[in-house]
């Protein structure tokens, strides 16, 4: 671990920033320089370094400016002000300012290395004296913290469900007029807006469960630098005149997994909060990106991250400052302090949450009247970043259909009515219920007649888990597909146990419904008996042809299919795929594997070698032949542990 003191040496004059260095020596101390008086203030807010020399005289921001800016309630920095313009006057307000000490150029070089010691020394105890007391505030505050977020987690799962439910009804009802309508009628464009628009709600409701961390979002390696200079260019022509912008990206591609749209969020949620902070009088908001290391101790300053190599973004506005009362509370949800109309209070709390999700850390410095300036931190990954998909997924295909009949059970009457139509459309017969327990005593009477069973989880009188068990309990070999708004509930060991074939996150689009019927019919529970799974250990990798740069852990495998747990998107966007298996030794033991996902299903936190907040992927080969059957055979007897189902 680091334990030599860091200093940070600001001077506009380059040979003075070496000389300094060279008189106090790499060896004694961590040792940082810069030219800029801005980017100083930068480095001290993200490094807080134990001590900073700082000349008076500088261009753009003075000695005293600094002085002025740095947010002393989140950094304890010392100052020593350095400077060839030596007054009593000036050494008075130096140290009015917050500065330790102050001394004049020329000067002999033992008497710098005394006095720094001598600051270093007296802010070590300071500091050990403020560590125990914010020890304890931090303590409490992230208690407190912990408890409202787990409130608020509860809340937005509950919003989910029933926007989902209402969101599913809209979705379903377009997609159907879509299809009864001509495509040269301008009807028939107005309903694609619709769609579209839902499309995109469905996507506010997966960030609000990502912000709430209980949902994955849809995440691959990208490129922050681009995403940074995309966002800017919105954001310049939305931007008053009398508001300037200062950009200093890094030329080190800084690559991180992260949601590109996420990522586009975080950046205009934080510049349009920062223009609304400088709309009266103008000013300059200045965003920087640059590669940063984090050592011990300094990452152990942030929470939930470690030791490594991070992209730091930094946003900064001139505006009027956040008052230190209220600073520990903007990242609440619907805290704001803006008029009525100017903001919902959600814009930060969504801010905080994508970045935590993220594996991340953000920051915040401010003083009232003059800056606010956000620090972001995103783990680096050396990946990468995959070329964009061109493919028109908004094409619309022939669906698959059937002749079966469907039981389909939900209590939102328009959904049911909604799903009913979809599903004759396709060609089955359907029986439908608003109402479980009448459900399952329809079943009773024949339960012979249904192929399939289609239901909703969250139902009054009886779950679709409990209807889903009393079904199974009669007719062992009835498939089952299980729907939802919000899956807090379920897991991997439930859905293992009660061999519920696929599970589905409202709201379903018509494609993905007619596909998902299509491959839980396929698979017969004559292949289900013959072909039980079995446990790998871990070590056991999957590498899919559709994410290449990504190794998957596998689960469990048989003849007629696998899982694997993955940090992709909770919702299946490549059908068919090939998949690859690397054994514990690193050797590829088998390749090229056609499959085709059958469903993802959200881990618990008790879920066999799998991460939280990871999905597992169940997905069922397709034509495999002779010598990749040989092979997971021999894989099954050589590796497997234990039969699961």
């Amino acid at each position: 671990m680091e334990t030599r003191p860091r200093i940070l040496i600001c001077d506009d004059e380059p040979l003075m920033t070496e000389s300094l260095k060279k008189i106090l020596g790499n060896h004694r101390y961590q040792i940082q320089t810069t030219n800029s008086s801005s980017h100083a203030l930068t480095l001290i807010h993200a490094d807080a370094p134990d001590l900073v020399i700082l000349d008076i005289m500088m261009p753009g921001m003075t000695g005293f400016e600094v002085l002025d800016a740095v947010d002393q309630e989140c950094c304890k920095t010392d100052f020593f002000i350095i400077t060839g313009k030596s007054s009593v006057d000036n050494a008075i307000e130096a140290l009015r300012r917050g500065a330790c000490d102050f001394l004049k150029k020329p000067f002999e070089p033992d008497e710098l290395l005394v006095r720094v010691e001598k600051i270093l020394q007296q802010g070590k105890v300071n500091n050990e004296h403020r560590c125990m007391i914010d020890e304890k505030r931090q303590l409490e505050e992230k208690l407190r913290q912990s408890q409202k977020m787990e409130a608020i987690g509860t809340l937005a799962g509950g919003i989910a469900h029933d926007f989902n439910n209402i969101l599913s009804i809209i979705l379903g009802n377009t997609e159907l007029a879509l299809t009864e309508s001509n495509k040269n009628n301008a009807i028939y464009h107005n309903l694609e807006q619709i769609l579209e628009a839902s499309l995109r709600a469905r996507k506010m409701i997966q960030q609000l469960l990502n912000f709430s961390r209980m949902e994955n979002s849809s995440i691959r390696p990208i490129s922050l630098n681009k995403i940074i200079i995309e966002s800017l260019k919105l954001m310049r022509s939305s931007l008053p005149t009398n508001i300037a912008i200062e950009k200093d990206i890094c030329d080190q591609k800084c690559t991180v997994i992260a949601d590109t749209t996420e990522m586009h969020q975080v950046i205009i949620n934080l510049c349009t909060n920062a223009a609304h902070a400088m709309e009266q009088n103008g000013g300059t908001l200045t965003v920087r990106l640059e590669s940063v290391f984090l050592k011990e101790p300094a990452a152990s300053e942030f929470e939930g991250i470690v030791a490594g190599k991070y992209a730091r973004l930094s946003i900064a506005d001139t505006g009027h400052g956040i008052d230190k009362n209220i600073i520990n509370k903007i990242f609440d949800p619907y805290f704001t302090t803006k008029e009525a109309g100017k903001g919902t209070g959600m814009g930060l709390s969504v801010v905080h949450g994508i970045v935590k999700g993220n594996g991340g850390a953000i920051r915040v410095f401010s003083r009232l009247g003059r800056f606010t300036e956000f620090h972001l931190y995103f783990p680096l990954v050396n990946i990468s970043v995959a070329a964009k998909d061109k493919s028109n997924h908004t094409k619309r295909k022939k669906l698959p259909g059937g002749n079966e009949h469907i039981l389909l059970v939900d209590d939102e009457e328009m959904l049911v009515d909604m799903m009913q139509k979809v599903l004759k459309q396709l060609g089955y017969t359907v029986t439908a219920h608003t109402n479980s327990t009448e459900a399952f005593k329809a079943f009773l009477d024949s339960p012979q007649s249904y192929n399939l069973l289609i239901t909703d989880l969250n139902m009054p009188d009886m779950t679709g888990i409990g209807l889903s068990k009393a079904i199974k309990a009669e007719r062992k070999d009835i498939p089952i597909i299980l729907c939802t708004g919000f899956n807090n509930r379920i897991n991997n060991e439930k859905i293992e146990k009660l061999g519920i074939e696929a599970f589905m996150i409202k709201p379903i689009a018509m494609d993905q419904l007619a596909d998902t019927i299509r491959k839980v019919l396929s698979l017969s529970p004559t292949d289900r008996r013959k072909n039980p799974r079995f446990t790998v250990p871990p070590g056991t990798f999957i590498i899919s042809h559709t994410h290449p740069y990504e190794r998957c852990s596998l689960l469990n495998i048989c003849l007629s299919g696998l899982a694997f747990s993955h940090q992709m998107s909770s919702t299946s966007t490549n059908q068919v795929d090939q998949l690859a298996i690397m054994t514990p030794d690193g050797e590829i033991f088998v390749n090229n594997l056609p499959c085709r996902t059958i469903c993802d299903v959200a881990h618990g936190e008790k879920a066999l070698y799998t991460e939280k907040n990871s999905v597992r992927r169940s997905v069922c080969f397709e034509s495999l032949n002779h010598s990749q059957k040989e092979r997971i055979e021999n894989l099954i007897d050589l590796h497997t542990s234990k039969t699961i189902h």
